[in-house]
């Protein structure tokens, strides 16, 4: 009896020992990676309108990175301009995930990468891509390993211009009735829109793609106050919290869909220069017209003088005229300062209703009226 124990005891050492040595064997482990240069494109061409936002406008492929035995390699498609392949620091990027080899764009999201990265809306231009490829630790944090990249392949593309809608609490949060939130001046990925929301305190909003809740959405994906300025970064997480104003009034509104940042400023408007009897160094206040939605002042002018339109009081943002008299920014945050533009006169001395309307994302206007 006591033999057939010893012997069955040293059948159990041996499965034990059998058994360690199995999963020692199976240990992974993580080297420099490699990756195949091989990424295709299902067409080299492709024109995007609001048609094909929601169709397979391009596949990609590519082949497995080897970063050694069983990790799970993270791919991401990175996309900018031509110019930018040598550092790839303006690229817009898009996770296609664990472990695969293939991504299917579609219209919409591949039309809101190339906004982003200053494209101009249907202009055909050129637009390099590739796959990088990197590995996580089991925590999730980045790894110390080194990602690899694919080829660089370049595609011909026509992006559409992309208009935002502004749902918020000012007017019920219906992105069907939502004002836009327009490109300024053409400008790629640049946007403003003036919006009177009524209430004390922080007011809040979204932009939407569509007037709709069933497209990309952009909420507060961080941010901070400085006096009457919120600034932040988007998200496109639909649970995101809302952006905001610091408080109630007439609000500029920005996006940078170039660097994903956004403004909320509470404004006022007023007239300034030797036209006006507070020359170049007094505002003169302007009014808001909530019903008709324009700023408006009745003052008296002087017809051998010239004068603009300043916000809070500060050359930070203000407006003249172009050559053809037409209402354009000199100072705006977002855009260079532009010297052609010119002050306004007024055709002769006397008592004028002076209306500054920016009700319209894009279509800013003025008049002047004689008394």
């Amino acid at each position: 009896m006591n033999k057939i124990f010893k012997y069955s005891a040293f059948i159990f050492l041996c499965v034990v020992m059998f058994a360690s040595c199995k999963k020692d064997g199976e240990q992974f482990t993580i080297t420099d990676g490699k990756i195949s240069q091989q990424l295709s494109a299902s067409t080299n061409t492709i024109v995007l309108s609001q048609s094909t936002d929601n169709d397979t406008v391009v596949s990609f492929k590519w082949q497995a990175a080897n970063f050694g035995s069983h990790p799970a390699v993270t791919y991401t498609l990175q996309l900018t301009q031509p110019s930018d392949t040598t550092a790839w620091s303006n690229a817009k990027t898009f996770l296609a995930g664990s472990n695969v080899y293939t991504y299917n764009f579609n219209g919409k999201n591949l039309n809101t990468l190339l906004n982003g990265i200053g494209l101009t809306p249907g202009t055909a231009s050129a637009v390099a891509i590739r796959i990088k490829a990197d590995v996580n630790q089991y925590n999730g944090a980045a790894s110390t390993i080194k990602a690899v990249y694919t080829n660089t392949i370049i595609l011909t593309v026509t992006p559409y211009g992309l208009s935002l809608y502004i749902p918020g609490a000012y007017q019920g949060w219906s992105p069907p009735t939502a004002p836009l939130l327009n490109l300024l001046y053409q400008k790629p990925g640049i946007y403003e829109a003036y919006e009177y929301m009524p209430g004390t305190g922080p007011q809040y909003y979204k932009f939407t793609t569509q007037p709709d809740w069933n497209h990309i959405n952009y909420g507060d994906g961080g941010s901070s106050t400085n006096g009457n300025v919120v600034s932040g970064t988007f998200s496109q997480d639909g649970a995101a919290g809302g952006l905001y104003s610091s408080d109630g009034g007439y609000i500029r509104i920005t996006a940078n869909m170039n660097d994903n940042t956004w403004t909320a400023t509470k404004m006022t408007w007023a007239i300034i220069g030797d036209a006006t009897l507070g020359g170049w160094s007094n505002d003169t206040e302007m009014s808001y017209d909530e019903a008709n939605q324009v700023w408006t002042v009745t003052a008296n002018m002087i017809h051998n003088g010239a004068f603009k339109f300043r916000a809070n009081n500060a050359w930070q943002i203000d407006f003249g005229i172009d050559a053809n008299g037409n209402l354009k920014y000199s100072d705006n945050p977002l855009l260079p300062y532009d010297a052609s533009v010119q002050a306004l006169t007024v055709p002769a001395d006397g008592n004028y209703t002076i209306t500054l309307d920016l009700h319209i994302s894009g279509n800013y206007t003025y008049s002047l009226h004689k008394n």
